[in-house]
């Protein structure tokens, strides 16, 4: 229930990020997708079903407010939902450099296949929409990325709904 709810308050603080501080800290028209950053981490953390639910409403509120194709957005947070949280589970999602390499692929995974759907709805160059959009916004992303995943590791660790055990080494941990 704790999950749940987390999720929905994370999920509609990305939208509003997305909507009022991504265009206001866009680099020469390349924006910062939180939702998207937001779904990668949650499911990084918590790999379960509601985060898959969680990633298509906020892709579907995304999609409505940023007037995109209603759907678009959702199928690929969805999508990223189940890879991440998939990853994290064959590859363990304890330290930042894997958690980082997961969201970084799905950053990539989702701006690509953005890009491509650009492509075939306005007609743009594929060479314009990887190099000028796909790359850069999976690029800013990441970076991104460094901010939220820490964040939301001490939000969910801090309600008392850590899966595993504190870690003993001495590299970077998450939870």
């Amino acid at each position: 229930m704790r999950d749940s709810v987390l999720l929905s308050i994370g999920a509609a603080v990305g939208i509003a990020m997305q909507l009022a501080l991504a265009p206001a800290i866009a680099i020469m028209g390349v924006m910062p997708n939180f939702v998207l950053v937001f779904v990668a981490s949650a499911a990084l953390l918590r790999p379960s079903d509601a985060v898959m639910a969680a990633g298509f409403f906020a892709g579907m509120a995304f999609d409505l407010a940023a007037s995109g194709t209603p759907g678009v957005m959702a199928a690929l947070l969805t999508l990223v939902a189940f890879c991440a949280s998939r990853a994290a589970m064959r590859l363990g999602s304890d330290t930042l450099s894997v958690s980082l390499l997961i969201c970084m692929v799905c950053s990539l995974l989702v701006e690509v296949c953005y890009a491509l759907f650009y492509v075939a709805d306005a007609g743009v160059p594929l060479g314009d929409a990887m190099l000028m959009r796909a790359l850069p916004c999976a690029l800013y992303d990441c970076g991104i990325c460094l901010i939220i995943l820490p964040a939301l590791s001490a939000a969910f660790s801090a309600r008392g709904s850590s899966m595993h055990a504190a870690a003993q080494s001495t590299t970077i941990r998450l939870r």
